[in-house]
């Protein structure tokens, strides 16, 4: 499997057998063992709460040029079927992790589902093009003229136990039903009212089941295509996953939306009390094969549950896809599970190691983060999330201080610490703003109410007197922190939902941005306007953030660039060429040197706060970051993303490695992002390192000092490193001889 594992890095270059594959090869390999020791000037890479090896991950298996949207395995467990977006079914040997044929291409569209026959001689495949194909797995070529009758895409093909019978289901709302060894249509299903996304065989072949965004199940008679019984009726949304348990006892859907997964007893058709819940949709399912285990796909993630009880498995979560995964499939021996994403790859799994020997993931935040603070001594981080939770964590380690702050209900938008560092705020979408004891992690007081909507940002005074947040009713409430009690000024009215609200550095000034793309500034302590609101940009002025004089501002808006004002009047001084979206952040640098802006782009970019001249990008977030701070000192920013992930910046490091990575190699590395085929690539083109797909979204490169997230992957080297035309001198001079 070392070859399989690392095949897309050596067909492309064949010295990053020892570039990339060794360096990333399971350390009690005997790969590992017997060839790291002869090499040298090669990366060295370590794990934290991930391991491609020893986290029950098999093989990646990539290829495709699109996104994977369906697995099946072959009856004997030997072959993989996979069908993409990029319009090919491909048929991979699971011992070699190689494809035994060219991809098959029906030249009709994306594919949106295979399925091996029983004997394993044929694949079925549908897709856009409205066709079911038939292909002959040893010859590569089509067994059957399409089976064309459809009128929309095909979402959902299987092939019935005895293989005398293929279904298909499709967007035009009908289930159709082939003879295998003629291609003739048998019968046409009707009666959903939706698009119908998954169909499942029983074990015994007698039903079919179909599932639609219609939210209904409905079973069909196999032998004539009737309806057998009314619709199953269960979730509350559209219905993307279905399978039965292979005993044909239970049948499972899963929904998007809700997140829910349900089951039906089949003896009775009656609707299960136990109910599934996981934190994304469920886009596929699968019974292992004595039905203790119901295995779910989502975002990232399969998960396991017991379908009795409806409680997750200890420990079971797979992580390994760096985006949505489509499709999952079970050997029919079991042992293994295979997988499909959007980061177009296939992934095999060991479905049947102990839990115990998994690798688990560190303390995190389970969905985006969307506000990040610093103490004003620099020696905590507070970070918010969708996830509803408030996380404390050691800015020198990055690890967790306290378990998560339970107790809001919804999305927390907005943290602030006070300057004394006693009190931690934070606002969120269930109309609340709540105080913590920094210390020890507790509550403080009840939560202090808004007026209907969300409390969008959060912000203490500098003197740690006032409180003040901004929310959905186009006001900034402001709160007496020690008496918990609203202020006697306010309520502040703006013009428009108040999306971003701040108080001035030398406590003279709040401010707030709007959705109408208004600044608004008061005086402290009263209602009266310091000036006229300006009109900053043409939509929200969703960031803005004071320089630490308290003179300028700078200030971001949804797809607008980032601008610096002068705050005494209002004026713009000049604009900086980045572009923002709905979630970005502007700050400024406590020594008034930078200003740091973050866009859609997933970078962070450093400018010259006096010219507005681009000084360096940090590379690492893998999607939107929303939020950005400095540390007191300047010497680094922490930011936070929609990957889940807080991460600690050098600052002095990224401004460095700007203007080395022509002459150091590892400098070049580090001030990379890893492209759409995992490789870190030169200016020049040339190849530096190629990234495992599951470790890519994890990658702690370049002046990334710390990732604190479920898991990380750190990249470091102990010496010059021997890459480009160079890398015969990987190979130690003292093993030449016998090489």
């Amino acid at each position: 499997m070392f070859v399989a594992s690392s095949q897309a890095a050596i067909s492309r270059s064949a010295p990053h057998i020892y570039i990339s594959a060794l360096p990333f090869a399971a350390k009690d390999s005997l790969v590992y063992r017997d060839f790291i020791p002869l090499c040298t000037g090669v990366i060295s890479v370590t794990t934290f709460g991930i391991d491609r090896h020893g986290g029950r991950l098999v093989a990646t298996l990539a290829g495709h040029e699109g996104a994977v949207n369906s697995v099946a395995y072959s009856s004997d467990g030997r072959l993989l079927a996979s069908g993409s977006d990029d319009g090919t079914v491909r048929i991979w040997d699971i011992r070699t992790g190689e494809e035994t044929t060219t991809p098959l291409r029906g030249n009709d569209g994306q594919v949106k589902s295979v399925a091996f026959a029983p004997n394993g001689q044929h694949v079925i495949s549908g897709g856009e093009g409205e066709a079911v194909h038939v292909w002959n797995v040893k010859t590569g070529q089509s067994a059957l003229p399409p089976l064309r009758g459809h009128s929309g895409c095909i979402r959902s093909v299987a092939f019935s136990p005895d293989g005398k019978l293929i279904a298909s289901a499709s967007e035009d709302k009908t289930v159709r039903l082939w003879g295998t060894e003629t291609g003739l249509q048998v019968s046409v299903m009707r009666g959903h009212t939706g698009e119908i996304r998954a169909i499942a065989f029983s074990p015994n072949g007698q039903v079919l089941a179909s599932a639609s965004d219609d939210r209904t199940v409905r079973i069909w008679k196999s032998l004539t295509g009737e309806e057998d019984g009314d619709p199953l009726i269960g979730l509350e949304n559209m219905i993307w996953s279905l399978c039965f348990s292979l005993d044909g006892e239970y049948l499972a859907a899963g929904s998007v939306g809700t997140f829910k997964v349900r089951l039906w007893d089949m003896g009775t058709r009656e609707l299960s009390s136990v109910v599934i819940i996981q934190d994304s949709s469920v886009t596929s399912l699968a019974f292992s094969a004595d039905g203790s285990k119901l295995f779910s796909a989502g975002k990232q993630c399969m998960r396991s549950w017991d379908p009795r009880t409806g409680r997750e498995l200890t420990n079971s979560s797979l992580v390994g896809h760096a985006d949505w995964i489509n499709s999952i499939t079970l050997s029919l021996n079991g042992l293994f599970i295979a997988s499909g994403g959007d980061d177009c790859t296939v992934r095999i799994w060991d479905a049947a190691g102990s839990v115990d020997e998994m690798v688990q993931p560190q303390p995190a935040h389970g969905r985006a983060v969307t506000s990040v603070a610093v103490s004003s001594v620099g020696t905590f981080i507070v970070s918010g999330s969708y996830d509803h939770s408030i996380r404390v964590w050691d800015a020198l380690t990055g690890e967790a201080k306290f378990p998560p702050f339970p107790g809001h209900s919804d999305t927390v938008l907005s943290v602030a610490i006070s300057l004394d560092g006693c009190l931690i705020a934070s606002a969120s979408e269930d109309t609340t703003v709540r105080l913590w004891d920094a210390r020890t992690g507790e509550p403080v007081g009840e939560p202090l109410q808004g007026r209907n909507g969300y409390m969008n940002s959060v912000a203490f005074s500098p003197n740690s007197r006032w409180l003040a947040c901004g929310s959905d009713n186009s006001t900034v409430r402001v709160w007496d922190v020690a008496t918990r009690q609203i202020a006697p000024f306010g309520p502040l009215q703006c013009e428009h939902t108040v999306l971003a609200v701040s108080f001035s550095p030398d406590n003279r000034l709040i401010a707030a941005g709007d959705d109408g793309g208004f600044i608004h500034l008061w005086l402290v302590g009263g209602t009266e306007q310091a000036r006229a609101p300006f009109k900053a940009h043409s939509y929200g002025s969703s960031a803005f953030a004071f320089s630490s004089d308290a003179r300028r501002m700078v200030s971001g808006g949804y797809r607008d660039l980032v601008r610096v004002w002068d705050v005494e009047n209002g004026h713009q001084l000049f604009e900086v060429d980045h572009r923002m979206g709905v979630f970005c952040a502007v700050v400024y640098s406590p020594n008034g040197q930078y200003i740091v802006s973050t866009s859609p782009d997933k970078t962070i970019r450093l400018w010259d706060a006096d010219t507005g001249a681009a000084v360096t990008t940090l590379f690492g977030h893998t999607e939107d970051v929303r939020s950005v701070v400095f540390t007191p000192d300047g010497r680094s920013l922490v930011s936070g993303g929609d990957d889940s992930t807080v991460r600690i910046w050098d600052v002095e490091a990224a401004v460095a490695l700007s203007s080395q990575t022509e002459r150091d190699t590892l400098a070049s590395l580090r001030s990379t992002s890893v492209d759409a085929d995992g490789w870190l690539v030169r200016s020049s083109g040339e190849l530096l390192l190629w990234i495992p797909p599951e470790y890519r979204s994890h990658i702690q490169i370049q002046s990334c000092s710390t990732v604190i997230g479920s898991h990380r992957v750190v990249l470091t080297a102990q010496e010059e490193l021997h890459w480009g035309e160079r890398w015969m001198s990987c190979w130690r001079n003292d093993t030449n001889s016998s090489a």
